[in-house]
């Protein structure tokens, strides 16, 4: 084949990575009609098919594609590799890294305190990426990830470190009431999220409380402070997601609990600690505020 092209080879990668031609068009910031385009020309070149749909309708690789895919891999660290050197003999940190996290650490931890990083190395480009999913590190789905639970797959390749501790607690609107919050009815978990620490210690509050059983039903966390804050029940959430929303305040009610915190994990792959963007990021995270 010619040559290869780095934009046909990065559309390959985002495309096994998400399934969907829209979603890998937005990861590389194409259209989905540009992601296509560029896997006809790819697999013209190699004369074959890279990709067919499954069940689902979403987009898997052939056995062709996996044999190019750690090629690819290794094409796409040394294009970041090569950036990052070019940066550093200019006497800076650049690169880009893709972090994932819950959407609730994303919005109430990681953007609040962006100016941090940036103020230290103002050239790392920060991909956020909201993910209530465990994503593949071993498969480039990203480059570092922020979780509530340590890693059940990943094997020596994968990296673990504890970050911290959020502390969760009963909440509800700032409008109500000390006398009205007995009335108020507890905000649960939908059946798919039922096993959450949250979800369970809403339901031991709930049985003995003198509150209505569950009014709302949701599936996050963001679902459930907002239901909160327009003063559609209370709920236990994380603290640090409720100091900074004056619509919400913490429940005057004593209820009876163990203590309720959720443990935080940096992962990261271990293959990519050599990127100084990588380790920036990394350091940054490490020293925020978790409480």
């Amino acid at each position: 084949m010619q040559d290869h092209n780095w934009d046909d080879l990065r559309c390959l990668l985002a495309l096994q990575r998400t399934g969907t031609l829209s979603e890998a068009g937005r990861r590389c910031g194409v259209s989905e009609t540009t992601v296509a385009r560029r896997l006809k020309r790819l697999e013209r070149a190699l004369n074959v098919e890279l990709f067919a749909r499954n069940e689902r309708g979403n987009f898997e690789p052939t056995d062709p594609a996996r044999a190019i895919l750690d090629h690819a891999e290794a094409v796409e660290f040394e294009n970041a590799a090569l950036r990052e050197k070019l940066g550093q003999l200019a006497g800076r940190i650049e690169g880009t890294v893709r972090l994932s996290s819950v959407p609730m650490i994303i919005r109430h931890i990681l953007v609040p305190n962006l100016e941090g990083l940036w103020a230290d190395h103002p050239n790392v480009i920060l991909e956020l990426v909201p993910e209530p999913r465990n994503v593949d590190l071993t498969k480039r789905e990203a480059d570092l990830a922020v979780r509530f639970s340590r890693p059940a797959q990943g094997g020596l390749m994968t990296k673990a470190k504890k970050l911290g501790e959020l502390e969760f607690d009963v909440f509800c609107a700032a409008k109500t009431s000390a006398g009205a919050e007995d009335d108020l009815g507890w905000i649960g978990y939908d059946d798919a999220n039922i096993t959450l620490p949250q979800a369970r210690w809403t339901d031991a509050l709930r049985r003995q409380s003198s509150g209505r059983s569950s009014v709302l039903k949701v599936e996050d966390i963001d679902t459930a402070l907002e239901a909160v804050a327009h003063g559609l029940g209370r709920a236990v959430l994380p603290k640090v997601a409720c100091k900074r929303d004056s619509r919400i305040r913490p429940a005057t009610a004593q209820f009876r609990h163990q203590k309720m915190t959720r443990e935080v994990w940096l992962l990261s792959h271990s293959d990519l600690d050599s990127r100084q963007a990588i380790r920036a990021a990394k350091s940054w995270l490490t020293n925020l505020t978790w409480s």
